[in-house]
């Protein structure tokens, strides 16, 4: 891993490390238990433009849209309001959750979504439920801003602590989270509905 890469790994894990409960074996303090050790820890893996994500991706077959020349053309800013040249950087979580705790989750989860979806600075915000998986939740979060903005600015944010407080607690493995940056020109397309 680049030094970036784990200077960003280290950010992470400082800021899920000061949320209302330690984070076990992975973080600074110890727990007492191994499985709330287990539960509360922490894995962060960054990829950026140039390096190989550790899983492979399969791909779909590519839709017919516009030359990245004709998007070009059309208006200096894509149709969710950033001009092309701006930094995005999206971060991907998951976690995992005894299936018969998903509902009370998504509940405690319900409302940081709407906080952190009412925030300017975030573009995009999805969550999905894995069809393999009953207990396993991933999102995505684009943001407008880059890496160091999101760590020193958006997850220090208070709202999070009562989130962590009542969620961490029902993880069943560490929650993972991905910091990614878009590869560029002629890797993105957005579809006009």
């Amino acid at each position: 891993m680049s030094t970036t890469g784990s200077s960003i790994r280290n950010s992470v894990l400082k800021h899920w490390r000061n949320s209302s409960i330690s984070l076990g074996r992975s973080g600074s303090k110890r727990e007492k238990s191994d499985k709330a050790a287990k539960r509360q820890s922490v894995q962060v893996i960054t990829t950026t433009a140039g390096t190989k994500s550790p899983e492979p991706q399969e791909e779909a077959p590519a839709p017919a849209v516009k030359t990245e020349q004709e998007q070009t053309n059309d208006s200096a800013a894509t149709p969710n309001g950033v001009a092309p040249e701006t930094k995005i950087v999206s971060l991907h979580v998951t976690v995992h959750i005894a299936p018969e705790n998903v509902d009370k989750f998504l509940v405690a989860f319900k409302a940081i979504f709407d906080l952190v979806a009412a925030e300017p600075e975030c573009l995009f915000f999805e969550v999905y439920r894995s069809v393999e998986e009953p207990g396993k939740i991933s999102w995505v979060e684009n943001w407008s801003k880059d890496t160091q903005w999101l760590m020193e600015h958006q997850l220090t944010k208070p709202y999070y602590k009562e989130y962590f407080a009542i969620t961490e607690p029902m993880f069943l493995k560490p929650r993972e989270a991905h910091i990614l940056e878009p590869v560029g020109p002629g890797f993105t397309m957005i579809k006009a509905t």
